[in-house]
């Protein structure tokens, strides 16, 4: 631990800062302390980000201009892993295979992260490797035949496209990619891709290839990966900028809520990454009630507000932490209409690379309230759903709407409730109408309300959250690993200084989200019972009695 006080120099600016991190790193120390409570200064300058990988600030300070860099007070405890993501339904063809004693064929299959472009210094040190040992621990006497099919700088889209495979394969040069790995006829099918996809990820290529593995490979376990963020070190691409980490936290979204949906397994390395680089869980948080303000679309609560051109924008107003309605990741609102539209929708998601956005609309017109989920996710699965319940147009119309991580809740009042304002804050007599995981690619973003006519709106009570930073609402950890740790290249120990990790990231990132998994069934062995008797009968207990007078060892009555 190294401490420096800002106060001692002439100008607390990034300077500073690169100068004092680069003298911890000679003296492989790796914690800078900002223990004043002080506005520090960046230069949102790609020398800065470089510096600020090789150290863990800690301390009070405020950095600003740093591309959402923090400083971590001191009394933060250090990262634990949340609970196993897999249930024992998502591995059931490969515990089937396990206890009728056959071979499994297990294939890994992706981009880079997997495979053997990966900047690694052995073949011991790769993801693939770490995840088979576990597997072959858990499983000691299966016989398992491992495959790594994945190809650097591949998406989504190639997987499902006409992409050759590598030579060193061995594959018939007929097959394409994804030909090949359903020729093998995989128990096990790990697809980790979103890297090079970002907030571009093809999701009608993701439902393709999924949907093409289940009907060719039906007795197939399918497992995706939420990959993790790039070093913010990184010299290259979007890497180190704030837009290229946010897209890539997109397509962590989209691949941890499409599991969630399709009930697949998946494994949340990005969410461990973030955990202890980053110090904070993107997926546990706390909404907070934003202050209104006037001048801004909610300048009171409780209040009839004008809708402007059928649109009502979240406000430009923040939480008592900073955090701004209007630049948000996951919220909850309680509204009523002044008259009720024929139907009105809200974005799920921040605009992707393509301009895309996901829609939750609800349609009112016939007096009946149904909910549609309009975007590129529903293409094979379309999501529309009548709630089965019903509006009185005369009555004034109420809602509270949650979205939160990867779950929506929309709720109504009882027919025979009429609610005050304190009940639509508190969802007091409000029924729940429909509740699902629902894909989603998140990101920070403005949501909004969008009418097909306009009408007043009251809104009783809105709370937000933003998890594309640790300052956001998510839990916080004192991050025990710097991003330098994690993607330093070396002779010694690999990693790329980009995106690749070293023989240490895999090991302190990767690993444990691999190893805390249950990769063995809980299914018995008929043959560990061959040899256990039942208990004995009176009938078994009387021939013994019977055997123990005739040798005399006992007297008979």
């Amino acid at each position: 631990m190294h401490t420096f006080s800002p106060e001692l120099y002439s100008k607390q600016t990034s300077n500073w800062i690169i100068q004092n991190a680069y003298q911890i790193q000679e003296n492989n120390l790796k914690i800078l302390n900002l223990n004043k409570n002080i506005v520090i200064p960046g230069d949102d300058s790609n020398d800065l980000m470089r510096a600020l990988s090789r150290v863990v600030l800690r301390g009070n300070a405020t950095l600003v201009n740093a591309r959402n860099r923090i400083c971590n007070p001191d009394h933060l405890p250090f990262p634990r892993l949340f609970r196993p993501t897999l249930e024992s339904h998502h591995l059931k063809h490969f515990h089937r295979k396990i206890k009728l004693k056959k071979p499994v064929n297990w294939v890994f299959s992706g981009d880079s992260i997997l495979s053997i472009g990966a900047d690694i210094v052995s073949p011991s040190e790769s993801p693939t490797h770490a995840w088979s040992d576990e597997i072959k621990k858990q499983n000691p006497l299966a016989s398992i035949n491992f495959y790594n099919l994945a190809i650097p700088a591949t998406r989504w889209k190639d997987l499902a496209e006409n992409t050759a495979c590598p030579p060193w394969w061995g594959a018939p040069s007929t097959k394409n990619w994804l030909d090949y790995i359903i020729s093998l006829a995989p128990d096990v099918i790990v697809l980790w891709f979103g890297g090079n996809d970002s907030d571009g990820l093809n999701t009608k290529s993701m439902d393709f290839v999924i949907d093409r593995i289940k009907k060719e490979v039906p007795f197939c376990d399918i497992l995706l990966c939420v990959t993790y963020l790039p070093s913010y070190g990184s010299s290259i691409g979007d890497y180190n900028t704030i837009d290229g980490q946010i897209g890539r936290m997109m397509a962590q979204n989209y691949t941890r809520s499409y599991a969630r949906w399709k009930d697949i397994g998946y494994l949340d390395f990005g969410r461990w990454h973030r955990m202890i680089r980053d110090g904070y869980d993107p997926c546990e948080m706390s909404l907070t009630r934003v202050i209104p303000k006037s001048g801004t679309s909610l300048p009171a609560f409780d209040h009839l507000l004008e809708v402007e051109n059928n649109v009502w924008q979240f406000p430009a107003c923040s939480t008592e932490s900073g955090i701004l309605a209007n630049a948000c990741t996951d919220w909850s609102i309680g509204f009523s209409f002044g008259s009720s539209p024929k139907s009105f929708s809200f974005p799920l998601s921040k605009k992707s690379e393509y301009n895309h956005q996901d829609f939750c609309k609800i349609l009112l017109e016939k007096n009946r309230i149904i909910v549609s989920l309009e975007g590129r996710h529903h293409t094979n699965s379309p999501i529309y759903i009548d709630t089965g319940y019903n509006i009185n147009p005369s009555e004034t119309l109420f809602f509270s709407i949650t979205l939160k991580d990867t779950r929506l809740t929309i709720s109504i009042p009882r027919s025979d409730w009429k609610p005050d304002a304190g009940s639509v804050i508190l969802g007091g007599g409000f029924i729940e109408i429909f509740d699902m995981h629902i894909p989603r690619f998140g990101g920070c973003y403005n949501p909004f309300i969008k009418l097909e006519e306009n009408t007043l709106l009251c809104v009783y009570n809105l709370c937000i959250a933003d998890s594309t930073k640790a300052t956001g609402g998510c839990e916080r950890f004192m991050p025990y690993v710097t991003d330098y740790d994690l993607y330093c290249a070396s002779v010694s120990a690999g990693g790329s200084n980009h995106y690749h990790q070293n023989t240490y990231g895999v090991r302190d990132s990767l690993a444990p989200v691999i190893r805390q998994e249950k990769w063995t069934t809980d299914i018995v062995s008929q043959s560990k019972f061959e040899n256990i008797q039942s208990p004995p009968t009176e009938k078994d207990f009387n021939k013994l009695l019977d055997c123990l007078r005739h040798s005399g060892i006992i007297e008979h009555d």
